[in-house]
């Protein structure tokens, strides 16, 4: 018996607020059942959703233990070790990682009034935003649990993520930029996490944040069946723009940019079909051609897949 499945099916307390806002107007949305990382055996988990910012999150949420003992391992769904020859062999074909963190490091570096040129990357993950936040011209701090994610790190930056949990992260000195890139939808604080961030940052420095989007044209298309979004049970929290806002801004933040990413790799409906030879690359051919306008027409109406948020301290 693994650890995981020792600890599996170990809830934690039930909610009586939102995640987000706080408000007490929370209801039950949907139940969902779904193989989670490291076990073949399926759980139960109830979403609640918020009625005053639309926030979702899981009511019973799993407990601390039971997290972590998947994140030890990996928070990318990974069950055995990668090598770094994968990991880029994967951006090649559909560069995701090296956009985003590049992306998301210029915008950090643009929206950072103060002149601390300290970084934390919280959940470093293969290390792809410490390097862009590095050639950003930051000296970084990275921490990240995956033993499997921080052996990638490693070849690719030739230092080492601190291992631990970010509710165990401590740290004396501030930082110009936190950057959180697909965490806060894992963590069963979100309040207290940012609250910690906001500690963390220099005044005038800025959080990157960015979540999946529950309001989202997948979330509304699948349901239950989108992972994206509602991949359970690492993801506990489920955030609209107007519920992550509501949070930071509790917390002593200002929001100065929120932005909208759709992206989907160029053969997932191929894939999705079951499509192979030329079928699947004239599907491949046809979605690479209209993803562009598609995506602009689902972060236009608020429907992207992904929420980026920029938020500067007082």
């Amino acid at each position: 018996m693994t650890y995981t499945s020792a600890v599996s099916g170990i809830y934690g307390d039930i909610l009586r607020e939102c995640v987000a806002c706080r408000a007490e107007k929370i209801r039950y949305w949907r139940q969902k059942k779904f193989h989670y990382t490291q076990s073949a055996s399926h759980e139960e988990f109830l979403i609640y959703r918020c009625e005053s910012c639309g926030t979702g999150f899981l009511n019973r949420p799993p407990h601390v233990k039971w997290l972590q003992s998947i994140y030890q391992y990996s928070g990318q769904a990974l069950t055995q070790p990668i090598t770094i020859e994968d990991v880029l062999a994967r951006e090649s074909e559909f560069p995701n990682c090296t956009v985003d963190a590049e992306r998301m490091a210029q915008q950090a570096n643009q929206f950072n009034y103060s002149d601390n040129r300290r970084a934390l990357d919280i959940g470093s993950g293969f290390g792809f935003y410490t390097r862009a936040l590095k050639k950003s011209g930051y000296q970084t701090v990275s921490i990240n649990p995956g033993e499997y994610e921080n052996e990638v790190f490693r070849k690719l930056n030739g230092d080492e993520p601190i291992p631990v949990m970010f509710e165990d992260f401590e740290q004396s000195e501030p930082f110009g930029v936190v950057l959180m890139s697909q965490v806060l939808e894992h963590l069963l604080e979100p309040n207290r996490a940012i609250r910690k961030v906001s500690d963390l940052l220099a005044t005038g420095g800025v959080l990157a944040c960015a979540v999946p989007n529950y309001n989202s044209f997948l979330v509304k298309l699948l349901g239950t069946k989108d992972n994206a979004c509602l991949w359970v049970p690492e993801h506990v929290n489920y955030f609209t723009e107007k519920g992550l806002t509501a949070l930071v801004e509790q917390n002593g933040l200002r929001v100065v940019k929120m932005e909208q990413i759709t992206r989907v790799p160029f053969n997932a409906l191929s894939k999705r079909l079951r499509l192979h030879g030329r079928p699947a690359v004239a599907v491949d051919a046809l979605v690479k051609l209209l993803q562009i306008p598609f995506a602009g027409l689902m972060n236009f109406f608020g429907l992207g897949i992904y929420i980026n948020l920029y938020a500067v301290k007082k």
